[in-house]
């Protein structure tokens, strides 16, 4: 009978101490969300919203987080000019398949090796002639340091097209002007899907 009263009296304080500690959840739960904002607003970060902006000059953001200052900027220009390569390499890809596709003239190269010499002839100097037009720093509450930057072309986008169609022109690459026409209006098409795609 005793071993009875104490079994009863063990799952009762074992009830007891289960409902108190579900009790205790739920309480924590609901100090929680009375202290949580029901609705926060994100502000956009300056670099980004610059990058994508319109503007005459192609431009592209980069970031990067460091202990030290000037190596998080460093990383972050190059984030950017790397992000900025990536760009037009998309869309000088794109461009060379669509010619590629279409020409009617014996083509004197692939699409992959009339994009590499593009890219390599003109473009390559472009990139690494960027200008920082905009820079954001944060310090982080581990003590690195957070950066963005937005970096420009110092050609505007005509200027550029006309460049890569006398790339295309001077390295035999393309003789026909029809068709290096078609091929920067492919490439700029190309430039503009790939910014909102990738539009954070």
């Amino acid at each position: 009978m005793k071993k009875l009263i104490y079994l009863a009296i063990i799952f009762v304080a074992a009830g007891m101490a289960q409902s108190c500690s579900a009790t205790k959840q739920a309480t924590l739960a609901h100090e929680y969300q009375q202290q949580r904002p029901t609705r926060t607003m994100r502000t956009e970060e300056p670099c980004i919203a610059l990058a994508q902006e319109e503007s005459e000059n192609l431009r592209a953001y980069g970031t990067a987080t460091s202990y030290v200052e000037k190596t998080a900027l460093n990383e972050a220009q190059r984030d950017a000019r790397n992000n900025l390569a990536q760009m037009i390499k998309v869309a000088v890809e794109g461009a060379a398949l669509d010619y590629e596709k279409n020409s009617q003239q014996d083509l004197k190269s692939t699409a992959e090796t009339l994009g590499e010499e593009v890219m390599k002839q003109f473009v390559s100097e472009e990139i690494s002639n960027t200008k920082t037009i905009k820079t954001s720093i944060y310090d982080l509450a581990d003590g690195s340091i957070q950066v963005y930057v937005c970096i420009e072309m110092r050609t505007p986008k005509e200027e550029f097209n006309k460049g890569v169609s006398s790339t295309l022109d001077s390295q035999e690459l393309i003789g026909i002007q029809h068709d290096r026409d078609r091929f920067i209006e492919k490439m700029s098409e190309e430039l503009e899907q790939y910014k909102q795609k990738n539009q954070k």
